[in-house]
């Protein structure tokens, strides 16, 4: 029951819907022709035991007070994962903003999109 998540949440119990996590993200900068990358990289994990779609990823840079100030999404590497399987990923961008401090890395959602 999707619906639910979010009251399992507010009592402290882990949601997982999708049973796909995050795991190593790591966060770099690399300077290539004179141009500063900000470097997002880690891998996906299948926490269910059947195949599951991966959706878009969604990465948003953060300063340091935690507010969003840049985001982008990629899609997968590939659309399905195993049980078990994992499925690292990499992105980057261009001259990021000179205050991020952060990236947050989660699936893109409807309500990213503008859905209900």
């Amino acid at each position: 029951l999707p619906q639910t998540a979010s009251l399992f949440a507010a009592v402290g119990l882990p949601v997982n819907l999708r049973h796909l996590k995050f795991e190593n993200v790591k966060i770099s900068k690399e300077t290539q022709d004179g141009i500063i990358l900000l470097i997002v990289q880690g891998s996906v994990v299948s926490e269910a035991g059947k195949p599951v779609e991966v959706p878009r990823l969604r990465f948003a840079a953060r300063n340091k007070t935690g507010q969003e100030i840049y985001t982008w999404t990629m899609p997968p590497p590939r659309s399905i994962l195993g049980p078990g399987e994992r499925m690292d990923f990499r992105s980057q961008i261009p001259a990021p903003p000179a205050d991020a401090s952060d990236v947050l890395v989660r699936f893109f959602t409807a309500q990213d999109a503008g859905g209900k």
